[in-house]
């Protein structure tokens, strides 16, 4: 699949609502789920941001190949690694949750499909059969927007969620992969 676009995608080790540091599994793990999309066209780049103190996430930048973003506190990772990110449109997902199937074609059903909106927010596969019935209470573990909607408000994935207007819910389900 390649469209007329394509993602810069950042995955965050922590941040404000999550300050401590994913596993080196979590963040391996999560970029290796990343890497069907690029295949298709779908990432252009990939953004590992990880607190400087985390030498584990040195090294699997350096293997992995992707850019890599680093800053002392865990409230600036998120604007640490849009300013790596090369492109306009980001993708920003938490470390240790990766995609399931059918995630190229729903976001390229909701940003050339639909009117597009300012934000798509990603959400957690269901956990409990609660969940399952009402999806919407799955916890946000990313989001996909523009660079200058993005950098607004770039405290945490939480943060850019809860300040979201005209958020689209993608119907593809992130599994926690840690």
């Amino acid at each position: 699949m390649v469209c007329g676009w394509m993602l810069s995608a950042v995955v965050v080790a922590a941040d404000m609502a999550n300050p401590n540091p994913a596993s080196p599994e979590a963040m391996v793990r999560t970029l290796a789920s990343l890497v069907p999309a690029a295949v298709e066209g779908l990432i252009r780049d990939l953004v590992l941001s990880a607190l400087a103190s985390d030498a584990a996430a040195v090294d699997i930048a350096d293997h992995a190949g992707c850019g890599l973003a680093l800053s002392e506190r865990s409230e600036e990772l998120v604007a640490a690694g849009l300013a790596v990110a090369r492109g306009d449109l980001i993708l920003i997902l938490r470390a240790g949750f990766a995609p399931l199937a059918g995630f190229g074609e729903d976001i390229v059903d909701v940003f050339e499909r639909r009117a597009a909106p300012t934000l798509a927010l990603l959400r957690a596969e269901p956990g409990g059969l609660f969940s399952r019935f009402v999806p919407g209470i799955s916890p946000i573990v990313g989001v996909i927007g523009r660079r200058a909607r993005l950098a607004s408000n770039a405290a945490s994935i939480a943060a850019l969620a809860r300040g979201a207007q005209k958020a689209a819910t993608m119907r593809t389900r992130f599994r926690r992969v840690e």
